[in-house]
C-alpha cells in the first residue's frame, strides 16, 4: 500500500499504467528509447514493471551511477549475458579462480556446450585491452549470444549520463559505433540529468543524436493517485478522505515523496485508529516526510556547496529573487545547476529547483515557522 523505498511493480504500481503501452509499442518493435526525469521519478520503477513483473523478455539491468568504472560495468555485463547460458560467476571464475577450480570451470563450459564463446571471453578478460575495448567486447557479446539463442535481448542502461565520468571524452562514439550494428539487442536509456541526456541524446554534434527515442516522465497524474487514495481511505471508513488533496497540491506529483506522505497517512489512519482526517493531521504528515528527507537533502545541500555561488543561486530561485551575481558568473553557476540535475529551465532567464523538499530548504517563510507555512499555502481555511 502506497510502497516507497524500491521500485514499484505489480499491483503496487499506479498512475504510469497509462505510459506502459507506449513503452511495450517500442520495447516490441525493437526500438531504442531514453527515458529522462528528475532523480527518483519512477523511471525505474516503469521499467522493471514492465521486465519483471509483467515478464516475458531477456533483460540485462545496469546501474551506471553505481559502477566504480567502465572495467566493473564491462564485467557485470559480461557475468549477465553467461547467465542466458547457464553459467553463474563467469568472470570470477576467470580471474579469481585457482588453478584447479579453473580447471572445473572449462568443463563446466564444455558440458553447456557454447563452443569457443567461452574461450574468447576468457581470452579477452586475460588480454591488457584498455578498460573501453572490455566493453565493446561485452556489448557485442550481448548481440552473439542473443543471436545464438535466437532471441532479443533488452539492455538497460539506469543512470546512463553517468558513463562520461567513468572514461575519457571518447566511450560515447565508440559505443555508438559498436551497438548500432546490434540487430538481436535493443537498448533502453535512463537519466536523472537533464541537460546532460539532451546533449547525449538530441544535439548533433553527439554520437547518440537521432539513436533513441526521447520520453520524458511527467509527474503522477494528481487526479489519478488522488481517486486510487481517495478509495483507500474511504475504505477504512475515513471521513474527508478529501483532505489529502493539500499533500498531492504539495508533492507536485513527485512519485517518491507522493507516495511516502501518503504511506506514513494510512499508517497513522491504521495505528491511531484515526477516523477523521483534519488540517493538523495532513501538516503534521507532511512535516514528518519532509523530516524523514532530511538526510537526503543534506548530501544535495553538501553537493553543492563544494562550488562557489552555488547554495546563493539555490536560494534566490526559491525565493523567486532577483540575483545579485554578475551576469557572466551566473550563467556559468546555473548552467553547472543544470548539469548537477538541481534546476530547469522554465522560461527566458527563469529557473525552477526539481526538487520540491531541496526548495523548500532554501524558503525563508517556511524555516522561520514550517506549520504556518504549510497551513498558509495548502488550505484556504487558516484556522486549525
Amino acid at each position: 500500500m502506497f510502497n516507497t523505498g524500491s521500485p514499484v511493480k505489480g499491483t503496487a504500481f499506479i498512475d504510469r499504467t497509462k505510459h506502459l503501452p507506449l513503452f511495450r509499442a517500442f520495447i516490441d518493435n525493437h526500438q531504442h528509447f531514453m527515458i529522462k526525469a528528475p532523480r527518483r521519478f519512477g523511471k525505474t520503477s516503469v521499467v522493471k514493471h514492465i521486465f519483471e513483473h509483467e515478464g516475458g523478455y531477456r533483460f540485462i539491468y545496469v546501474d551506471v551511477k553505481k559502477t566504480l568504472s567502465i572495467q566493473k560495468l564491462a564485467h557485470n555485463i559480461i557475468d549477465q549475458v553467461y547467465q542466458f547460458l547457464g553459467v553463474e560467476g563467469f568472470v570470477r571464475s576467470v580471474i579469481d579462480s585457482s588453478k584447479d577450480s579453473f580447471v572445473g570451470f572449462l568443463k563446466r563450459l564444455q558440458s553447456v556446450k557454447i563452443d569457443s564463446v567461452g574461450e574468447i571471453t576468457i581470452q579477452e578478460l586475460s588480454s591488457q585491452k584498455d578498460a573501453i575495448e572490455l566493453l565493446l567486447y561485452a556489448l557485442d557479446l550481448v548481440n552473439s549470444v542473443a543471436t545464438r539463442l535466437d532471441s532479443q535481448i533488452y539492455f538497460i542502461f539506469d543512470e546512463f549520463q553517468d558513463i562520461i565520468s567513468l572514461s575519457d571524452k571518447t566511450v560515447l562514439s565508440r559505443m555508438r559505433s559498436t551497438i548500432q550494428h546490434h540487430e538481436r539487442v535493443t537498448y533502453i536509456f535512463l537519466g536523472s540529468i537533464e541537460t546532460i541526456m539532451n546533449k547525449i541524446f538530441q544535439e548533433k554534434k553527439s554520437p547518440f543524436f537521432h539513436f533513441a527515442r526521447i520520453v520524458d516522465l511527467p509527474p503522477l497524474d494528481v487526479s489519478e493517485v488522488f481517486a486510487y487514495a481517495q478509495s483507500i481511505f474511504s475504505a477504512k471508513g475515513v471521513k474527508n478522505p478529501e483532505m489529502i488533496q493539500p499533500i498531492l497540491a504539495f508533492t507536485l506529483g513527485h512519485p517518491d515523496y507522493t507516495m511516502q506522505a501518503l504511506q506514513r497517512l494510512y499508517f497513522t489512519v491504521i495505528t491511531q485508529q484515526i477516523v477523521e482526517l483534519s488540517v493538523t493531521i495532513i501538516i503534521d504528515t507532511l512535516l514528518e516526510t519532509i523530516a524523514s528527507n532530511e538526510a537526503y537533502i543534506v548530501e544535495l545541500i553538501t553537493y553543492a556547496k563544494q562550488k562557489k555561488h552555488h547554495l546563493e543561486v539555490l536560494s534566490d530561485i526559491a525565493n523567486q529573487r532577483t540575483s545579485k551575481i554578475e551576469s557572466k558568473t551566473l550563467y556559468n553557476v546555473r548552467s553547472s545547476l543544470e548539469n548537477m540535475g538541481f534546476i530547469i529551465r522554465v522560461g527566458l532567464g527563469t529557473y525552477r529547483i526539481n526538487d520540491i523538499l531541496l526548495s523548500l530548504n532554501f524558503i525563508e517563510e517556511y524555516d522561520s515557522k514550517p506549520y504556518h507555512y504549510l497551513q498558509t499555502h495548502l488550505f484556504t481555511d487558516k484556522t486549525v
